[in-house]
């Protein structure tokens, strides 16, 4: 099963990179692919305390934890974007 991550704003910039894509042996919940992605790397932390920080699987946001990922899902991180 694989995932690809996308990446916005400062988690970008933290990160190095605009997207991963992660393989799994099977399905999991957001939830799980947090502590996963945590135990990868510390950065993730940081991200996922931050409760500003918003989460679109397939362009639909993210609000149960327990949200199962498929196998070609989407997921966004998005953190609010200021300009001008």
């Amino acid at each position: 099963m694989n995932i690809k991550l996308k990446y916005f704003s400062w988690i970008r910039v933290k990160l190095k990179k605009s997207h991963d894509l992660i393989e799994f042996d099977q399905t999991i919940s957001f939830k799980e692919l947090k502590i996963n992605l945590i135990s990868k790397d510390p950065v993730f932390q940081e991200i996922f305390e931050d409760k500003s920080v918003k989460y679109f699987l397939n362009l639909t946001e993210i609000y149960d934890e327990n949200q199962k990922l498929n196998n070609g899902d989407i997921l966004a991180l998005l953190p609010p974007v200021t300009g001008g």
